[in-house]
Order: structure tokens, then C-alpha cells, then sequence
């Protein structure tokens, strides 16, 4: 049996302080071998029978409703990015509780949330919200470098060297940024999974009120964000829990793992490699980005352009282009199977395309003609709007803590 189809430690098994919710084996997937399982799905029981002492008559027809169709899903992804989503049966309704997010007014209650909800205590939020800034930076950039080959007409002194050159600094400032940010995400997850749904209320038929609820279906998971310790604050600021990874374990934040997390876990985590590979991309880049700068990039020879501008542009672009490839695999069931119904996967890909085009910006680059020097800031222009479509997923998935899908 491959490391990605089970769980090599009962320690390491998602959700396994949650008795209420059943491993089903066959659900334990991951897209390469030798990477631990980036998914498993989980069973809610069926409840049978109402609970002692509660009358038959509280319910319509004298029976409890059958709730056990309801399945959680656990992602390496968003567990990392601290969401917590519920699978509800096909055959779920409008009028039931919890609403599926995946609708047209869920979807618009997400992008309000990302004009409306300032996360400043959630780390996956910086990291989308400065990739989202540096992406848009970088088009501004684009523009400056192109507009002027593609309509002469239009360009304005030192359109290029100073303003294309001071715009590609500060976006490469908050990608390196950002992409240090990522190791922080990635080194704080919760390695045994957290759930923010509370899942006792799926079977507990009883009229316990709960402030922190919001649920106006009691026969129905509840959202309580207090039953789940996770480094992100479930979407609420509570200053007692933001300086623990996981409370539980009495483990301290931290900005990198330990040696022996790195043995056991980490070094098998496809998206801890994703993570890491784009933040020593980011850092390279950064390189590019300095050199940029007016008064640096023009007087330097083209050997030496060649040596350390370009060449820090260039495999700063290749290690996106892994990375983004890792990030796409993270999220699928199988290497070959895409999964476009995953807001990471297309995020993911919107990423590679966008590596990809920065990657070609910098070979084209190694190029003096003409037709070269217009393909490389044509493609710097693209790849950045590639980069901020991406980005703008990223951050309304950073703020789309609970999301409820349908089986």
C-alpha cells in the first residue's frame, strides 16, 4: 500500500479526536506515492433512534430525521488554509441548515466578505492579500514595459527605466513577502486535522441554546468555531488562541518546523514542498526586483545583466513553475485526474499559467532583437494578469472558512 492511500501514523489521522466521525478507508487519496494523502472523507452515523428521555412527538411523523448522509471532507489544502468543509447528502434542500455555499448568493456573500472583512490575524489572508497586491503591481508594471513598444505614441519620460523599474520592485517586494509567509502557513497547520463544525449538535436533539451557533436547524451541524483550536481564529479575532498552533498539544507558533517534524512529516507534505519551493523562488525573484530599480539596472554591463538580473528572473520563474505544479497535484484525487470543481486547483493552475509567463519573460530576455524584447514584456504583461486572477481566488478562499458542498 502506497504512503498517499493511508495514514502511517494513528497520530497523524485527521479529525481523530472526533469520535462521531468514521475513516472510510477507501476515501484516503493523494495524487503522488511517496507524498502523504492530501484528502479522506469521513461518515457522520446515522442517527436511528431520538435520545433517551426525548419524547417521539417532538418530531414531525414521531421519528427523528435520518442525518448520518452528511460526510466531512478533509484536504491537506484546507487544512492549511484553516477551512473545514462539509460534504450534506444530494439530496439537500434550500430551506435546510447549513447553506450550501456553492451557490450563486453564496459565492456573492464571499466576494462581499473580501471588501468587508479585514483578517489581520489570519496568515492566510496576508498571503492572498499581498500576492493580490504584487500581482496587480506587477500589471501596472506590465503596461509601463509594453505600452510603449506596442504604441510609441503613448509613452511618457522615463516611462520604463523609472516607473517600469520602481513598480517591479514593490511587487517583487510583497511576492517575497507573501511567499515567506507561505513556510509560516505551511509550518503551523493543524497536522491532525480540526474541524469547525459542532458535530454533537448533528445528533443531539435538544433545545441547549448556543450563543456561538448560527444555525437555525437544530437538527443540523451548527458552525462553533470554539470547539475547533486552529492558528487562523476561525474567522473571529480571539486574542487568548492566536499565539497557539495547536492548544492541545501546547505547541508555541512557530517559523519553522523542527528537524524531527520536518523527518516525520513534513518532507512528505506535497503542499509543505509547495510552499517551500515559492518562497526560494519569491526570494530569488527578489533579485530581479532590486536590479530593477532606477540607477541600478542601467548601468550595470549586459554580461553582468545577464548573470544576475535575468538569471534571478529566470529561476525565480521555474521554481514557480514546480511550485504551482505541486499546488495543482495537492488538490487532486490522482496526478491525471484534474479537479476543476476545487477553488485551490484553479487557483493553482491560474499560478502555473502565470509562472509559466514570467519564466518565458526571462528567457526572452537572453534575446536582443527586436521581436524578443516585445515578447518578454508582452509576457511579463499576461502573466501578471494570470497571477492576479489567481490571487483574487486566493483571497476569497482565505476569507470562505465553512464550506458546505454537495455530495
Amino acid at each position: 500500500m502506497s504512503r498517499s492511500t493511508t495514514f502511517k501514523s494513528p497520530a497523524r489521522q485527521p479529525l481523530v479526536h472526533h469520535s462521531q466521525a468514521q475513516l472510510k478507508p477507501d476515501h484516503v487519496q493523494g495524487p503522488v506515492s511517496f507524498f502523504n494523502p492530501t484528502r479522506a472523507r469521513f461518515d457522520l452515523p446515522s442517527l436511528q433512534a431520538p435520545p433517551v428521555n426525548a419524547p417521539s412527538s417532538s418530531y414531525a411523523g414521531g421519528t427523528p430525521p435520518p442525518v448520518g448522509d452528511a460526510q466531512l471532507e478533509w484536504r491537506s489544502r484546507d487544512n492549511r488554509k484553516g477551512r473545514h468543509v462539509l460534504i450534506v447528502p444530494s439530496t439537500h434542500k434550500k430551506t435546510d441548515s447549513p447553506q450550501l455555499t456553492t451557490t450563486w448568493s453564496g459565492i456573492a456573500q464571499g466576494i462581499w466578505r473580501m471588501f468587508t472583512v479585514m483578517a489581520w490575524w489570519d496568515v492566510s489572508w496576508w498571503i492572498a492579500v499581498l500576492f493580490t497586491w504584487g500581482s496587480a503591481i506587477f500589471v501596472v508594471c506590465g503596461f509601463f514595459y509594453w505600452l510603449p513598444l506596442a504604441a510609441p505614441n503613448t509613452e511618457f519620460p522615463n516611462e520604463s527605466s523609472i516607473a517600469g523599474g520602481v513598480t517591479a520592485f514593490l511587487g517583487a517586494t510583497l511576492f517575497t513577502i507573501g511567499g515567506v509567509l507561505l513556510i509560516v502557513e505551511a509550518s503551523n497547520e493543524n497536522q491532525t486535522g480540526c474541524f469547525g463544525w459542532a458535530l454533537e449538535h448533528a445528533f443531539s436533539h435538544t433545545n441547549e441554546s448556543d450563543s456561538e451557533a448560527i444555525s437555525p436547524n437544530k437538527d443540523a451541524p451548527r458552525l462553533r468555531p470554539a470547539e475547533c483550536s486552529h492558528h487562523h481564529g476561525q474567522g473571529v479575532h480571539r486574542s487568548d488562541v492566536l499565539h497557539l498552533q495547536h492548544p492541545s498539544a501546547g505547541r508555541n507558533w512557530e517559523w519553522w518546523p523542527t528537524w524531527h517534524e520536518l523527518k516525520t512529516h513534513y518532507f512528505h507534505e506535497i503542499g509543505w514542498w509547495a510552499s517551500s519551493v515559492m518562497a526560494v523562488g519569491a526570494v530569488i525573484f527578489y533579485v530581479s526586483g532590486i536590479m530593477a530599480l532606477p540607477g541600478i539596472y542601467n548601468k550595470i554591463s549586459t554580461p553582468v545583466l545577464d548573470g544576475t538580473y535575468w538569471l534571478a528572473y529566470l529561476v525565480g520563474g521555474i521554481l514557480f513553475v514546480i511550485s504551482s505544479v505541486f499546488y495543482v497535484l495537492e488538490t487532486q484525487s490522482a496526478w491525471y485526474i484534474p479537479a476543476p470543481k476545487l477553488i485551490g486547483w484553479w487557483i493553482g493552475v491560474l499560478n502555473l499559467i502565470g509562472s509559466v509567463g514570467w519564466t518565458l519573460s526571462a528567457s526572452f530576455g537572453y534575446c536582443s532583437a527586436s521581436w524578443c524584447v516585445y515578447q518578454s514584456n508582452l509576457s511579463l504583461l499576461w502573466a501578471s494578469w494570470a497571477f492576479l486572477f489567481g490571487s483574487g481566488l486566493l483571497w476569497y478562499e482565505a476569507l470562505d472558512k465553512y464550506p458546505v458542498e454537495r455530495a
